[in-house]
Formats: structure tokens, sequence, C-alpha cells
């Protein structure tokens, strides 16, 4: 399956709904160093190889949001793991621009910040 990079939003304001999966996701995230060693010459990211602990990255999300104990994976979900996996880009940006790490609707205007949705607690 091929998806559009998150990074290409629209001009107008852009609402994206943060899931108690993508949080999960988040919290058993491993991070790397992703690039040459130094400043300037890479950024912090997560575990290309083994973002969630294992080689298995579906075993791993079925676990993780899913609840799976049996180190294995529904073919049939897949689609919905690329999904939650792609949208870690922009839970992670939400979470570092607003300092929440809570499941809910955020928008970004056309300039500037995640923040809230309007009418959201």
């Amino acid at each position: 399956m091929t998806y559009r990079s998150p990074l290409e939003m629209p001009a107008e304001e852009f609402p994206f709904d943060v899931l108690p999966e993508h949080l999960a996701l988040l919290r058993r995230a491993r991070t790397t160093w992703d690039g040459s060693e130094g400043v300037g010459s890479g950024a912090p990211g997560l575990d290309r190889w083994a973002p969630f602990g294992s080689l298995d990255v579906y075993g791993d999300i079925a676990a993780i949001v899913d609840g799976r104990t049996d180190g294995a994976h529904d073919p049939a979900e897949e689609h919905r793991y690329d999904r939650l996996f792609v949208e870690l880009t922009l839970t992670l940006e939400i979470v570092l621009q607003t300092g929440r790490f809570e499941p809910g609707r955020y928008v970004r205007p056309p300039v500037g910040a995640w923040q809230l949705a309007p009418g959201t607690q």
C-alpha cells in the first residue's frame, strides 16, 4: 500500500484525530539516531528495523494495539497497522508541539503549530 506523506498537508486548516492506539504505539517506540554521527548530519527517530522492540513489526503492533499475546497478527489487519504506523509522524509532531499526550482531535492552522481543536477538552 502506498501512502501519501503526512508532511504533504494542505494549505488550509488540517484536522487529525490522535487515537489511543497511536499513543500506545508511541509509548512502546524505540528511538535511535538516524544518519551520520553529530549534530547537523542526522536526527533522532524511530528504530527503522525494530521500532517497537522486535523485527516483527506487525506482531509488535498487534500486541500493542490489539492485545495479542501469541506473537502473531491477522494479515487482514495489516492495512490498519500500516495506517497507524504512518500516522505516528503526525502524532509525534502533535505531542511535541502541544505538550499533550492525550487522544482527541487536533488541528494545524495554515501557519503555526498544532493545537487542540476548538470545543475539545
